[in-house]
């Protein structure tokens, strides 16, 4: 029957997903509560309409996590669902080594196989991971990263510090407390982390100092020692300038223009002791340096992606040599042979911007108009609509998969550890679709059951849905 259930969910889901223009893939690895590794392929398609949707497709144990059988598993999956390779345009990663290996990657293997496919590294992992490296270059930086965590740990660890840091905040009129944990990896938890500190550090100080001298505790003396302190404050308010600007994700280019503007103190708060020649020298100008250059490293080869810009409609104002350049790029990726109709296509199409027909609209709402089946301009356009569905499909980052981990864990939990298989992704997936009760098709789901073949067979005769 949980099987059966799965099934009436995913139905329609592979269907709409069989009709789409373009497809892409999101894979992610991870271990569940067995200690198995579990390989999660979450699937974006667009409608008729050109909306781009994500769905759960599957989950694969996997004997081990070689870059041979994640792509096997892959393969055997679009196989299975009867997925449209040949309109396969994207993967997206969290760019562990196995996924993005140059000669036997996961990435590199499909590639080979499917050539239209564009993989893409998730653009949070790497914008948290460029800071992580940014942070560990300077060595102040470094041990202010460290110190950001012990304080989670030392106040997260023990009620009675959390208790002493809840009547600091009272008396100080603050809210909102809970100290963020640093990881490496999660979404710039570090911006997180900052912006919570800079809000309640006075209240923080209050209670180290408590601690210290009330309990005599030696690690909350040597925590206040290191957060009381210029520098600390000056790295603190340096951060919560930097960070939110690399945590909205925005260009590149724009992000590292910003940080450079952004470094500088623009409050009495920030040119306290005001960024001393000392600490411009041997933390701000390093730190900022070792930001801008592990962001550009980690951000390279975008050059198919930043080609679907040549859609948007600031590009028909732009240099027209640099317009043909991309959409010879985007044509010999995903239509090999057509960039003198692409080329024609897209001339027509900058008529049709530059007469106002496209006014006030962005340029995901012209791909979406674009890539639309049932619009006029998929007729007039078919190349465009082409690119413009695989621009809209390829996926900038993994978070559904990590969506899926956290839907797995609430799924197979200690008490539930042997569920496995086919029975785990069933449940997966109906977790995930979360199915109006509603609005399920519960005759359906009997009708399937009762034609399944059974040991036991159903003692009235004349039952309609055991007849036929």
């Amino acid at each position: 029957m949980l099987e059966i259930l799965a099934e009436i969910v995913e139905s329609p889901i592979s269907e709409e997903i069989r009709s789409s223009q373009a497809i892409s893939l999101e894979v992610d690895e991870t271990t569940d509560v067995s200690v198995n590794r579990q390989l999660d392929l979450h699937v974006r398609h667009l409608d008729k309409e050109g909306y781009v949707f994500n769905h759960f497709l599957d989950l694969v144990t996997l004997e081990d996590g070689k870059a041979d059988s994640v792509v096997a598993a892959i393969k055997s999956v679009l196989q299975k669902k009867d997925l449209p390779v040949d309109r396969l345009d994207g993967l997206g990663t969290d760019g562990a080594a196995v996924m993005t290996g140059r000669l036997n990657g996961v990435a590199k293997q499909l590639t080979d196989s499917f050539p239209k496919l564009v993989s893409v590294v998730c653009a949070a992992h790497r914008l948290a991971l460029a800071c992580k490296d940014a942070s560990n270059a300077v060595r102040y930086m470094a041990n202010f990263r460290n110190h950001l965590q012990e304080l989670h740990l030392f106040f997260r660890n023990s009620a009675n510090m959390s208790a002493t840091l809840s009547a600091a905040a009272t008396i100080l009129g603050l809210n909102d407390l809970k100290l963020k944990e640093v990881k490496d990896t999660r979404w710039l938890s570090q911006h997180l982390a900052v912006q919570n500190l800079q809000r309640n550090l006075k209240a923080v100080l209050a209670a180290l100092a408590e601690e210290a001298s009330t309990r005599k505790c030696p690690v909350a003396k040597g925590l206040y020692t290191f957060c009381a302190t210029y520098r600390f404050v000056a790295a603190l308010y340096l951060q919560a300038d930097v960070l939110p600007h690399i945590a909205m994700l925005s260009k590149v280019p724009v992000t590292l223009v910003t940080l450079r503007r952004e470094a500088r103190p623009h409050s009495p708060e920030r040119s306290l002791l005001a960024y001393t020649k000392t600490w411009t020298t041997q933390v701000l100008k390093p730190y900022i340096c070792s930001l801008e250059s592990n962001i550009e490293s980690r951000f390279q080869h975008i050059e198919v992606l930043g080609a679907f810009s040549v859609l948007g409609p600031k590009a028909v104002t732009s240099n027209d040599v640099t317009n043909i350049s991309m959409l010879q790029t985007l044509a010999n990726k995903f239509i090999p042979g057509q960039d003198a109709t692409v080329i024609q296509e897209w001339t027509s199409y900058k008529q049709h911007v530059l007469e106002g027909t496209f006014k006030e609209k962005t340029q995901a709402e012209i791909m979406q108009l674009l890539a639309s089946e049932k619009d006029e301009w998929a007729e007039i356009y078919p190349n465009l609509s082409l690119l413009s569905s695989a621009g809209l499909v390829i996926p900038v980052s993994s978070v559904n998969c990590e969506r899926d981990f956290s839907t797995m864990n609430r799924v197979k939990t200690d008490m539930r550890n042997r569920l496995k298989g086919e029975h785990l992704a069933a449940c997966m997936r109906i977790a995930v679709s979360e199915p109006a009760p509603e609005a399920f098709p519960y005759t359906q789901a009997l009708e399937l059951f009762f034609n399944k073949p059974r040991r036991i067979k159903c003692s009235h005769k004349q039952c309609h849905l055991c007849t036929k």
